[in-house]
């Protein structure tokens, strides 16, 4: 009897953990494409655009670093996805 019962808690638990990596990565990549439509994370997209045009306009300015440390803010606080930026800094 005690044999069949750890054989059964052996099968369940190798069962959870099979279902676990099968829904998991599904669910939390569902999490995220729902935060990512979110209005924060339209926001950060909006601010990080906006940073990028500024850093065009004038890379010696100060207004794109603002822009830039609100956009990186608001990425931190909606947990959105990172744009990649379209320009190189150095």
């Amino acid at each position: 009897m005690k044999t069949f019962i750890w054989s059964f808690i052996v099968f369940l638990a190798t069962l959870t953990l099979i279902l676990g990596i099968i829904y998991v990565p599904s669910f939390l990549k569902s999490q995220q494409e729902k935060r990512d439509q979110s209005i924060g994370c339209i926001q950060y997209r909006q601010m990080f655009e906006q940073s990028q045009e500024s850093h065009i306009i004038n890379p010696d300015g100060k207004k794109w670093v603002r822009e830039s440390m609100a956009a990186q803010g608001l990425m931190k606080k909606y947990k959105c996805t990172p744009v990649e930026s379209r320009i190189r800094i150095q």
